[in-house]
């Protein structure tokens, strides 16, 4: 008797420990493995270090070449490129917003010194001195006219800034859905991706280029 309930509380034990060693094995799966097990792993597990050094959920280059093998080239391509695109317009937008601001200052101190520095002087009198202010105002009014180039170039590289951020997130998105649901990437999808940004970078010329009547023309370069 005593023999037979220890064969069945043996049994028991086995039969407990088989599922929690099984999910044991599926928790400590590698995303390779587990997609090799035909199970692809969550972005939140592949991408966990990259998450946690940015301090929020971030897609990365491993769950895209898990998910979609060489399909994944065309996504791997346009979030790196736009990627570096961003980057660019942020450091710009931060420097034109810069250089507008220390333009207002100097035009402002110039037009004030100018103004006071003629109207105060007894030795320019009548139409002289009103015809050498309204110069020096004019002149002023032109630099600040110019002043203003910076401030829209600035606002033309953070506008750019936005829509390539938006369009990364829509590529990754859309990417993602189809891991989770067995697809290949479209050609359809690539290409509307690439005219998005075709459309993107067209808006961003035309407004940058109108910003100021000064040409710019180190800001196009091969390597933007």
């Amino acid at each position: 008797m005593r023999l037979f309930a220890a064969f069945w509380l043996v049994l028991l034990a086995v039969l407990l420990a088989v599922p929690v060693q099984a999910q044991a094995q599926t928790l400590n799966q590698t995303p390779a493995q587990a997609q090799l097990s035909g199970e692809m792993a969550s972005f939140l597990e592949v991408c966990a270090d990259k998450s946690a050094e940015r301090g929020r959920l971030r897609y990365c280059d491993d769950y895209f070449r898990l998910g979609l093998g060489a399909g994944a080239d065309p996504v791997l391509y346009l979030r790196d490129r736009i990627t570096r695109l961003r980057a660019s317009h942020e450091a710009n937008a931060s420097e034109k917003y810069q250089s507008f601001l220390t333009a207002v200052y100097i035009t402002a101190f110039l037009a004030i010194a100018t103004l006071v520095l003629v109207t105060s002087e007894r030795r320019i009198a009548g139409i002289s001195k009103w015809s050498t202010a309204t110069s020096a105002l004019a002149l002023l009014v032109l630099i600040g006219a110019m002043t203003y180039g910076w401030l829209d170039k600035s606002q033309a590289e953070d506008s750019a800034m936005l829509e390539l951020g938006l369009l990364r997130d829509q590529i990754e998105t859309e990417a993602s859905q189809a891991i989770a649901g067995g697809d290949g990437i479209a050609d359809a999808q690539v290409e509307r991706w690439n005219d998005r940004l075709h459309e993107i970078g067209r808006r961003f010329a035309e407004a940058y280029a109108g910003a100021s009547i000064m040409p710019d023309l180190d800001r196009f370069t091969p390597t933007d």
